[in-house]
């Protein structure tokens, strides 16, 4: 299902506009496309202002979700993905269990910065009302191992009405190995609820969302309990930033409103992008980092 539509975006693309522009300001994205792979090209094309045009997406139903599992790469990417949302479940009384995938080590500072960010974590969780979960990857070396999946696998297997995953195409390497990660642990799992994808660093084709306007003060004094991670980039302004944008997908207003968007797919098409991940070339895939590439190559062989 999935590799159709994106098998139709590509179509669209290349003969509404690249046709259109043999010479023009696209031509040089052609080029690199046909010398790129599937996930270069999604990650190019899905910004285009066309599909931004044509895209309704619907208000994401949170109130059916009695029990939600959050999988989150890193101590902060789950408040910056959907911690609008996050704060809506809770208020809801939804069972929100935040799981994160690595231990968020520095590599400027290894020892010393997990314990800072997992304060940081714990703090944001007590905040959601939330349970904390650790997988405990490294994230330096991201050596991945068999109980790495096995865990998460058991974790998926729990009474859940939604996961939320981080988008595949996120742009960090360590982002796609959490994704490729997730998808071998969905395919060992009983799982069959839908998964709802969000973005931190690459945005997605939205077809749910979720409009977080009365919670964009909240979102914002949850990102700020990541203080180790505000020092070298202002998120919380990004964030804000990227929320405000995607309220265009709500009807046109003077009011200041913001939304958190989702891509929700079923079980199956997952499958999609761990066949896009094992076909695409391994170097261009994780941006050449070699932590990664080892880790990835490990993973396919389990």
């Amino acid at each position: 299902m999935l590799k159709r539509i994106l098998n139709k975006i590509e179509s669209i693309y290349k003969y509404r506009y690249l046709a259109r522009n043999e010479k023009g300001a696209y031509h040089f994205l052609l080029k690199k496309i046909q010398k790129s792979t599937d996930i270069n090209f999604i990650e190019r094309v899905w910004q285009l202002d066309h599909f931004r045009e044509i895209l309704e997406p619907l208000p994401l139903r949170l109130d059916s979700m009695k029990r939600v599992l959050v999988l989150a790469p890193h101590q902060d990417d789950e408040i910056l993905g959907c911690g609008g949302t996050l704060h809506q479940l809770a208020e809801n009384n939804c069972h929100v269990s935040v799981a994160f995938l690595t231990n968020g080590a520095e590599l400027s500072n290894p020892l010393d910065s997990v314990p800072v960010r997992q304060v940081e974590a714990k703090k944001v969780c007590e905040a959601l009302g939330a349970d904390m979960r650790e997988l405990g990857i490294d994230n330096v070396s991201m050596n991945v191992e068999e109980s790495h999946v096995a865990q998460l696998t058991q974790w998926l297997n729990e009474d859940w009405d939604a996961v939320f995953a981080v988008w595949p195409v996120d742009q960090p390497p360590k982002h796609r190995i959490c994704s490729y990660l997730f998808g071998k642990a969905l395919n060992a799992s009983q799982y069959q609820s839908s998964i709802n994808l969000y973005a931190v660093h690459t945005d997605l084709l939205p077809n749910f969302y979720v409009d977080i306007s009365e919670e964009i003060d909240i979102k914002q004094g949850l990102i700020s309990h990541y203080g180790s991670q505000l020092k070298g980039q202002r998120l919380d302004h990004l964030s804000k930033g990227l929320d405000a944008w995607r309220s265009r997908f709500l009807s046109p207003s003077e009011t200041a409103r913001y939304v958190e968007t989702f891509m929700q797919i079923p079980v199956e098409a997952y499958d999609d992008f761990q066949t896009i991940y094992e076909t695409a070339n391994t170097h261009e895939l994780f941006k050449g980092n070699v932590a990664c590439i080892r880790s990835f190559k490990a993973l396919r062989r389990l």
